[in-house]
């Protein structure tokens, strides 16, 4: 059985199935990639039913344990099967029991799971590693392709109130690589990315290390292609019902460590930012501010 007859499936016997058993099968159907990377547990815990509930669903839906089910998901995953198309799919097959106001309330859901897995336990850590190879970095560079672009840019141009040495990798005129004709050991690269995969981010991470620079990876996976070759790897959770994985994690993450940048950059960093703000100032950036600060 494929993910797409499986979705049927659930589909089709969802009204016949216990409220727990729709809890769980919702969140099936809304997080397709926990099914296949995350255990049963962990898996039923985010869906807030028991474990057990997991393995009835399983059997419930004509399989004989809960390995064989995950393993649809694992296939589909492996198959990069998980395309927009897809997902445009899955919104609309929700049903009417699944109006704009579920959707919404899904939505919060599910950004709420993922900020609370993105910034908990653990997070710390790996927040801490990765502005340990920054503050140390004769130059910075940024990656952020496609739908990560905007936190790519954030986390770039929120740099630049406090360092002269970041450069973001955006491509505009075809030069995406251009820029990384000078990277080179001291340098640091931080890449943010998520299924699917980049090309592009790939072979810059690829170069940036041939080169000897440090790798910060703010990813959605362990197995990632960026994960491998990282010195910090900051992970976050992206499930969502839209059209899109979620792109609030990763923001998430370019706010935290752009804060923490700032909060162990001394008095050069304040003073920067002091610089930063009166040439805003000169040039009367924001409404309602003129030059002079009154």
């Amino acid at each position: 059985m494929d993910k797409r007859t499986l979705d049927q499936r659930i589909a089709q016997q969802f009204t016949s199935l216990t409220p727990k058993l729709q809890l769980a099968a919702r969140y099936v159907l809304d997080h397709p990639r926990d099914v296949a990377m995350q255990s049963m547990r962990a898996l039923a815990e985010q869906a807030s039913v028991q474990a057990g509930v997991m393995l009835r669903l399983a059997r419930e839906l004509g399989f004989d344990s809960y390995e064989d089910f995950r393993m649809v998901f694992r296939v589909w995953l492996g198959q990069g099967e998980d395309t927009f198309s897809a997902r445009a799919s899955a919104l609309q097959q929700r049903g009417p029991q699944n109006a704009s106001a579920r959707l919404v309330a899904d939505m919060l859901q599910s950004e709420t799971q993922n900020l609370a897995q993105t910034l908990g336990s653990g997070a710390a850590d790996q927040l801490a590693a990765a502005h340990k190879l920054l503050a140390r970095a004769k130059h910075i560079y940024v990656v952020g392709l496609r739908s990560l672009f905007p936190a790519a840019y954030y986390f770039s141009y929120a740099c630049g109130l406090f360092r002269h040495d970041t450069t973001l990798l955006a491509g505009t005129g075809g030069v995406f690589t251009d820029a990384l004709r000078k990277v080179g050991a001291g340098d640091a690269m931080v890449v943010f990315s998520a299924a699917p995969y980049a090309r592009d981010t790939v072979s810059a991470v690829e170069f940036a290390r041939e080169r000897g620079a440090s790798i910060v990876a703010i990813t959605d996976s362990t197995v990632s292609p960026i994960a491998g070759p990282a010195d910090a790897l900051v992970l976050f959770a992206n499930a969502s019902p839209s059209l899109f994985p979620s792109v609030v994690p990763a923001l998430s993450i370019a706010q935290t460590l752009v804060a923490i940048m700032v909060q162990g950059g001394g008095q050069a960093s304040l003073d920067e930012i002091a610089n930063s703000e009166a040439q805003l100032r000169r040039f009367d950036v924001y409404a309602g501010i003129s030059r002079n600060g009154a």
